[in-house]
């Protein structure tokens, strides 16, 4: 009889592959939560349990009829000892969906009898839930227009079958006869740890086994995001094969994507919009219980409760409405029982208000707010007051000043607080520039501690403070940003001090003098920065790579000195030896490496290591140089050129039925831009695709007879002023006019909704950008099929082709050096002369 409920969904034996590596210690630790010697002890005689009422029968009965959850009905307990928990059926309160509950804390107010629940590690089945904003904050990482997936598991707990040996001890009466649950039910405390470990399996499985970007769950709900709908819909087709292999059933009707817009954890995320808002069910329930409490003077703590829990939901969402819940929960608390009645004072209506306000005039609506902290500083943004002057801001080079009122410097000195005269400018800025705050979570730095607590709290006993501090948070909630305050010594915040003294200040030098050390360390990381901004990212690799490299050798050779006091002539020879004789080096790279050494010496003020005054190499580090030369076993790495010839050959051959027609055409369109354009391979293939960096769509400009390309960045471009790369129609097989329409009109009938401006020049049929692993890939399946061996070439072959093509067809020096932006005299190493050209010089020589 109870072979058929050990079966679990996952049949290990035949998924190992799936599910190897992953560590099951927190699954095993988790499913043996009940001490069954304590449980048997404790139990010794047979408890009754309420029953369930008449209104739910047929629903009990359904369910023991036909889900394997319960097995029964017994006259008799097959168990010599066992428990009997009662029974409850609870409906959704809005969905009025049932849910069968099997009540383990039973009995609740006995100390002599145990429940199953008291018997159960309260520890051990703790768990952590993640939540909404783990989902926006990948949102944002991801950016604008990502696309989401949503699934969720049906029948959660009915999946995972109790221990055999714990079965007795999850029985229920009803109808006089007993029914066993051999799964796990709504009502244990170790049934939702139990579940997660399965749900943190089946998420490691997707994100370690198939790389899915990014997923997240809660219990049975799974989000996924990703950033294109390629990619989306390989997550889900991913998700449900695995789920479909592992036995593990889906529900239909809750299976979401790809979407912009879906509804996550009662929230719903609009990556188009760039938002999270509330359900306008949610909403509309909201604004209903705030109208029937407004109209009352009293109400019952159950009532305000129940709102309070919604306004709680909403504080996700809306932010700044958390501070209008402590006062609303403070009422709450005036009364111990739930049908007592709370009296509705002034300042409850007033937040009931405020909440109101939030709900309608925003719908429930909030921008995602960005992860990084940034300071009243970094924006510049200063504000004071003084009762003897009065209140003055500056926000970058506006700025506001104004004097204060008879009237309201009477009302301050008399209720004797001067936060009231501090807050003021704050509110004031708030409104003038409220709007250049979009997204923002700003730090603002004060002198006055109780301004400080009222601005994190906003809360004051205060009447007219907080009639502030509320149009500062329907401010925050109009121009999206979150204030927060942190307190400094007066003595520090010398700006916002002279400014409400009228002082000039000068608005350059705002941002370095409110603390003389910050502001240093802020110069010293600015400095940091940009001498490696002054260096290629290749330079910096390479750069890092020899520091690395002159460390480990500090470190083999014992030489206990601190870096900066190893860089004397000597220990440099030392160097230059070991790369030599124990690592076999290069040359090439030994010179890249003391380039790094040298770099670093410049930068820390020391005096170059490598070469004299004069610019000469030092004669032993130059001598050491030239024996590391006649080391050099290594041959130099032969690179093949395209040259047209070639070229023409695989252009011919990508007519349409060699990959098929839309690679046949982006190869042609990409293989003779690049030969035409002397480009590199990185100027027009990416590994990881920047609108900002790479070619888009946006960078051509294309018409019937010529094209222009705007390449942002290149390698010779060290200022990233962007060059222009101007193309001519040949009116022959290569001509890069005719094959970048062909390629373009074949790429808007596959991937019309991708070509916006800021989508890759060149991209794959998968939606992602041309990869130069891809591209040199099927280059060389082309140039194998003529019999030629393709290792010999690579992207760079086709930059060397054109250089190679131009010299032989006679172009002017000066002109190869334009077209190939080459300002040196580098361009010769490109220049490959054939041997047809050498058999020609022969002959012509012959003839003098």
């Amino acid at each position: 009889m109870w072979q058929r409920f050990k079966r679990t969904p996952i049949l290990t034996a035949d998924q190992r592959e799936i599910c190897f590596n992953y560590n099951e210690a927190i699954i095993w630790k988790s499913s043996t939560p009940i001490n069954v010697d304590h449980l048997a002890n404790e139990l010794q005689l047979e408890v009754s349990a309420a029953r369930l009422s008449r209104r739910s029968s047929r629903f009990f009965n359904n369910i023991s009829r036909r889900s394997h959850q319960i097995t029964g009905p017994f006259n008799s307990s097959p168990f010599p000892i066992f428990r009997l928990s009662p029974l409850g059926l609870v409906f959704g309160k809005y969905s009025g969906k049932p849910r069968l509950i099997l009540d383990l804390s039973w009995p609740h107010d006995e100390n002599n009898t145990s429940s199953i629940n008291d018997l159960i590690d309260k520890d051990e089945c703790s768990m952590t839930y993640s939540t909404i904003d783990q989902a926006i904050h990948t949102v944002l990482k991801t950016g604008p227009k990502a696309f989401l997936c949503k699934c969720d598991i049906a029948s959660a707990f009915k999946l995972l079958p109790i221990r055999p040996s714990l079965v007795p001890f999850y029985g229920c009466h009803w109808n006089d006869q007993l029914y066993f649950f051999v799964r796990h039910p709504f009502g244990g405390r170790s049934s939702p740890r139990i579940f997660d470990c399965l749900s943190q399996a089946l998420e490691w499985i997707l994100l370690n086994k198939y790389h899915v970007q990014y997923c997240q769950h809660l219990l049975d709900d799974f989000l996924t995001v990703d950033c294109s709908e390629q990619e989306s819909l390989r997550t889900m087709a991913i998700i449900t094969m695995v789920f479909k292999k592992l036995n593990i059933p889906l529900s239909p009707s809750k299976t979401i994507g790809p979407v912009t817009s879906l509804e996550y954890l009662g929230i719903i995320l609009d990556t188009d919009a760039f938002e999270a808002r509330i359900p306008v069910d949610k909403i509309n329930r909201m604004c209903n219980l705030i109208h029937q409490l407004s109209r009352k003077k009293r109400c019952t703590k159950r009532e305000l409760l129940q709102l309070i829990g919604h306004f709680n939901f909403a504080t996700r969402i809306i932010i700044p409405g958390r501070s209008f819940l402590s006062y609303l929960f403070h009422v709450s608390c005036s009364v111990d029982e739930l049908h007592y009645h709370v009296r509705l004072g002034k300042e409850a209506r007033i937040d009931l208000s405020m909440w109101e306000e939030f709900l309608t005039r925003w719908n429930g609506r909030s921008l995602f707010l960005e992860s990084s902290l940034i300071t009243n500083v970094d924006l510049c943004l200063f504000t004071d007051a003084a009762g003897s002057y009065g209140y003055d801001g500056i926000f970058g080079s506006k700025w506001f000043s104004g004097n204060w009122d008879d009237d309201f410097i009477r009302l301050a000195h008399h209720k004797r607080n001067i936060t009231l005269l501090e807050l003021m400018p704050i509110v004031i800025s708030a409104v003038l520039w409220g709007a250049n705050w979009s997204r923002r979570r700003i730090i603002f730095y004060c002198d006055n501690q109780a301004l400080v607590y009222i601005l994190n709290k906003r809360r004051s006993a205060n009447s007219i403070i907080m009639m502030f501090i509320r149009r500062l948070t329907l401010l925050s909630l109009k121009y999206n940003f979150h204030l927060m305050a942190l307190h400094i010594a007066g003595a520090t915040n010398g700006i916002a001090d002279a400014i409400s003294r009228r002082v000039t200040v000068c608005t350059k030098h705002l941002q370095f003098s409110l603390y003389s050390s910050s502001s240093f360390n802020f110069i010293k990381k600015l400095t940091r920065r940009y001498w490696l901004l002054s260096l290629a990212p290749s330079t910096r690799r390479s750069y890092a790579t020899g520091l690395r490299i002159f460390q480990q050798f500090l470190f083999f050779s014992n030489i206990k000195r601190r870096l900066h006091q190893c860089f004397d002539e000597q220990t440099i020879q030392y160097f230059i030896s070991y790369c030599i004789g124990v690592l076999h080096i290069r040359s090439s790279s030994i010179r890249s490496y003391l380039a790094a050494i040298r770099y670093y010496c410049l930068r820390i003020g020391r005096t170059d290591p490598l070469r004299h005054s004069n610019g000469t190499w030092k004669f032993s580090v130059n001598t050491l140089l030239k024996t590391a030369e006649k080391f050099n076993s290594r041959s130099q790495r032969h690179r093949l050129p395209i040259c047209s010839k070639l070229l023409s050959r695989i252009c011919h051959k990508l007519n349409g039925s060699f990959f098929d027609i839309y690679w046949d055409s982006l190869l042609r369109a990409s293989l003779c831009c690049a030969f035409y354009g002397f480009l590199r391979p990185g100027e027009f293939t990416v590994n990881k695709f920047n609108a900002s960096r790479n070619l888009t769509l946006s960078d051509m400009h294309i018409n019937r007879n010529s094209a222009t390309f705007h390449l942002k960045r290149s390698k010779t471009d060290r200022c990233n002023y962007g060059v222009y790369i101007r193309y001519y129609r040949t009116n022959n097989c290569l001509c890069p006019i005719s094959h970048l329409h062909t390629y373009i009109k074949h790429r808007s009938k596959l991937f019309g909704h991708l070509s916006s401006n800021s989508s890759p020049m060149f991209i794959m049929p998968t939606g992602r950008a041309l990869t130069r692993t891809e591209f040199v890939k099927r280059l060389r399946e082309v140039i194998s099929s003529f019999g030629i061996n393709s290792s010999f070439y690579s992207g760079h072959s086709l930059r060397i082709g054109a250089a190679s093509t131009a010299a032989k067809a006679g172009l002017p020096i000066y002109l190869i050096k334009i077209l190939g932006r080459w300002s040196s005299e580098a361009y010769r190493r490109y220049i490959s002369v054939s041997s047809s050209t050498i058999s020609n010089a022969f002959l012509l020589m012959s003839k003098i």
